[in-house]
């Protein structure tokens, strides 16, 4: 499922989503893989998105390309729905396509629809960094050729090319990253197993040490760097090309014979090595040249990419293996139940020390949500807790109330007493205003320039207000900063601020649903 999604955001220009965040906050969700945990990693995106129900008559006026909920076989399904000229292209999940007359999909549509705000397609860095290996071997690779061009030279570089390509799925999958490219291509060979059922299969050894995917790809990989490097010389790269003959023979024997089933990627690995061993003898001269220097470079690079790849390959399977854990810990993080029973540990002791007149409150007095942030403008972690704060009430300002509390020393020329001073002496008279300098405090911390910006407080009631907050602070204990407070409980030492996003839409949900029934 995670690929429609993604395939979504691309179709309606989100080209910055990166893949591997959009699955982690997907499968970590702990109602995965409800329509409910779409459009909770799409707010996480902040990708402005609808799930409605909407009359079946009305798919004519639906968006070119959206999420939509059919039935199937299996019970109901999420796929991605495109429409082109006047038909239906759905994908499903397991990345198969069909494609349907309006009439057809409308029979099977149930009218639930996710839909995501389409927005101007611009490259981001995620999709430039991940075109960009394939760039810079593209430019080597054609400087090559046109330095030393012959149409042998050309078409071995871009079988090498094509190979090393292969190499990567084929490493991909012994990893177990799963590819929709693949899961095609194999999935038209053997419909019994998929690639990865050959590839990770155990004997899979060469010399009783390297794997067949690993010698693949050290020998694309090292072929590409020696044709880079030192050139063209058909006598030893043919040598190496027979070399690798009983390989591939061993390879497709075990395929054919010991286990039965097919690897289509191996078969076009098989395919690219002979078609090399076929270039290179259709052009041999036979007048073998002995070349030392060229052998001692080229075995020298085979066993450098060897090196390098064993050390990468531990990289990359670490990495994988942390990816997995940090999914599990964040699905376990994200469980609702876990998130309640923390934050009932604590509650504040005396909520009502501070009078309402001397409250600094911003977003809505009556929200669903009460949170307070006890905070210092010279406080460095508070920075991060107000960017937490301030993203909130932007996206959730009809439903939080939020709540300023400063603790700052009684010394009036203290310089957070200053600061803050100055922001009270606003708030009273603007509370946009204070907000504004705030917000310009948290993103700049210049003393000076703020205060040339906003000036002094010559406020005497300002002391009231701070009196009033730091005996808070001191009747609940909070003798740090910074500190949140939601609902009248202590947020927990195992979350973060910036986690709340992870459950605010149930609880304010919850809060509705109480004060409805409360009413009647």
């Amino acid at each position: 499922m995670e690929q429609i999604i993604l395939s979504l955001l691309r179709t309606n220009g989100y080209l910055s989503v990166d893949s591997e965040q959009l699955n982690l906050q997907l499968l970590s969700h702990p109602e995965y893989p409800s329509l409910k945990s779409i459009t909770d990693t799409f707010d996480y995106f902040e990708i402005d998105n609808i799930a409605a129900t909407v009359p079946k008559e009305a798919l004519s006026e639906m968006p070119k390309s959206f999420l939509a909920l059919v039935n199937s076989d299996n019970g109901d399904a999420i796929v991605l729905v495109e429409k082109k000229r006047g038909m239906i292209h759905m994908s499903l999940a397991d990345e198969t396509k069909e494609k349907l007359t309006e009439e057809a999909f409308v029979t099977r549509w149930t009218g639930t629809i996710i839909a995501v705000e389409e927005i101007e397609s611009i490259a981001g860095t995620q999709s430039f960094k991940a075109a960009l290996p394939y760039f810079v071997i593209a430019i080597v690779a054609a400087v090559n050729v046109m330095f030393e061009f012959s149409l042998a030279y050309l078409i071995y570089t871009a079988l090498t090319l094509v190979g090393l390509y292969i190499s990567v799925l084929i490493i991909r999958e012994d990893l177990g990253i799963k590819s929709k490219a693949v899961a095609k291509v194999c999935g038209a060979i053997s419909k019994n197993s998929d690639c990865g059922d050959v590839i990770t299969t155990k004997g899979n050894l060469l010399f009783g040490f390297i794997s067949l995917s690993d010698a693949t790809f050290v020998f694309f990989a090292a072929l590409f760097l020696i044709l880079s490097s030192i050139g063209f010389n058909q006598d030893v790269l043919f040598a190496l090309s027979l070399a690798g003959i009983p390989v591939v023979l061993y390879a497709i024997y075990r395929q054919g014979i010991v286990l039965k089933k097919w690897c289509a990627l191996c078969l076009l690995i098989a395919g690219i090595l002979f078609l090399q061993t076929g270039l290179l003898a259709s052009t041999y001269t036979y007048e073998w040249l002995f070349d030392l220097e060229y052998i001692a470079k080229a075995a020298g690079i085979f066993g450098l990419i060897y090196i390098a790849w064993n050390y990468c390959k531990g990289y990359w399977e670490s990495h994988e293996k942390l990816g997995n854990t940090e999914r599990d810990f964040l699905k376990f993080k994200r469980n609702p139940e876990l998130f309640k029973t923390l934050l009932q540990e604590q509650t504040v002791i005396n909520p009502g020390v501070i009078p309402a007149p001397l409250r600094v409150i911003f977003g809505n007095p009556k929200g669903a949500i009460q949170l307070q942030g006890v905070t210092n403008p010279l406080c460095g972690f508070c920075t991060a807790a107000f960017e937490s704060y301030d993203k909130l009430l932007s996206t959730y300002g009809n439903d939080i109330r939020l709540e300023f509390i400063f603790n700052v020393p009684e010394n009036a020329e203290n310089k957070s007493t200053k600061i803050v001073s100055r922001l009270v002496d606003l708030y009273q008279q603007d509370p946009k205003k204070a907000y504004i300098a705030l917000k310009e405090w948290f993103a700049n911390r210049d003393i000076e320039a703020w205060h040339e910006n906003f000036g002094f407080s010559e406020n005497p009631m300002v002391t009231q207000v701070l009196d009033a907050h730091r005996e808070w602070a001191n009747i609940n204990g909070v003798n740090y900063t910074p500190a949140s407070i939601l609902n009248n409980n202590f947020f927990p030492k195992t979350y973060e601020i910036k986690d709340l996003p992870l459950f605010i839409q149930d609880m304010i949900l919850e809060t509705q649903q109480e004060t409805q029934e409360n009413a009647s």
